[in-house]
């Protein structure tokens, strides 16, 4: 690789870094830009096509600190997303994936954890714990957190 290459490739890495807005520009005619930007960005995004319709996207991770995770996706349509850490992703909790998902996922991305029962998990767990998908603690008011918790206690009463 050129050495005017490798500086490129460094600059473009320590742009991804911060958050921040990148615009990549290449000659309409360079085939290898082309396919280096197009490997590089988050749009260039590997999907299985698993038939009838069905497919499984794997995205990386959109923000620092986020997880890669998997789209599941019937006639286009997203139906689920579950984090590299087998959590649930965009709002997908409670969501009992199907065989033809957990065993796509597993054939294809064994890297991604995927949840034993199928099951993504859900918001309010077996102790009662708020979950999140960062892990580091509730998103809700406190006063909103203990009004809920008081009303899934009556609920399981």
């Amino acid at each position: 690789m050129p050495s005017k290459m490798r500086e490129i490739m460094k600059a473009i890495e320590e742009a991804r870094n911060p958050p921040s807005l990148v615009i990549y520009h290449y000659e309409t005619g360079d085939a290898l830009a082309e396919l280096v930007l197009t490997a590089m960005l988050n749009e260039a995004k590997s999907v299985v096509d698993l038939g009838k319709g069905r497919s499984i996207m794997f995205h990386k991770a959109h923000v620092p600190g986020g997880q890669d995770h998997l789209h599941f996706r019937v006639k286009g349509s997203n139906i689920a997303a579950v984090n590299a850490d087998g959590t649930a992703h965009d709002r997908s909790h409670g969501i009992q994936l199907q065989r033809w998902a957990l065993d796509g996922a597993k054939a294809h991305y064994p890297q991604i954890r995927m949840p034993k029962d199928g099951l993504i998990e859900q918001l309010i767990a077996s102790d009662r714990q708020l979950l999140t998908e960062g892990g580091k603690g509730p998103l809700l008011d406190p006063v909103l957190l203990r009004l809920a918790e008081r009303r899934a206690r009556q609920a399981l009463s």
